[in-house]
């Protein structure tokens, strides 16, 4: 492996590992339960791993004492269909909640018996428009902010130059 390639898998396995666990009991890949800080900063930013980074920590996870009566809860193949270099499918009866599959991005990642896609392949056009839609509240703000400065700008300069009058006394 690459200096690059190294580094890319420590960032996965850090990066996953601080929000995903294994829950042995259930057979389940779940979010780890955030603060409450961390669900509002979600709300504008969600910490979201794409399927690869994903799978990357579920293999290395497989490797640790306690994975072992678990093995191959993720495959992944590198025979590429058209536009998809790798897919990658849940097995051995492992299931992720769906509402947990929003936290997933650059799939595809499908259930074990290939029935369902939990996560598609989205283009870059496809990334983008999903990026306009959770940043429309913020969009929405800032033009409703722009409109209001130009409807009443005769009304604030003039508040302005009365602030500035009453300073330079």
């Amino acid at each position: 492996m690459t200096p690059e390639q190294i580094r890319k898998r420590d960032h996965a396995l850090k990066s996953v590992s601080e929000y995903w666990y294994l829950d042995f009991s259930s057979k389940e890949i779940r979010r780890k339960n955030q603060s409450l800080f961390s669900t509002i900063k979600h709300i504008f930013k969600k910490e979201k791993h794409t399927v690869w980074q994903f799978y990357v920590w579920i293999r290395h996870r497989q490797a640790e004492s306690d994975a072992m009566a678990f093995p191959n809860q993720i495959r992944g193949d590198s025979i590429p269909i058209k536009g998809q270099p790798n897919k990658y499918k849940l097995s051995g009866g492992w299931t992720i909640p769906s509402k947990d599959l929003s936290f997933l991005t650059h799939g595809p990642l499908v259930s074990e018996f290939n029935n369902e896609i939990l996560v598609p392949a989205k283009t870059k056009w496809e990334r983008f428009v999903e990026f306009i839609k959770r940043a429309k509240i913020i969009i929405v703000v800032i033009i409703s902010i722009i409109s209001a400065i130009v409807s009443y700008k005769d009304e604030l300069l003039e508040a302005y130059n009365y602030v500035m009058k009453t300073f330079t006394l």
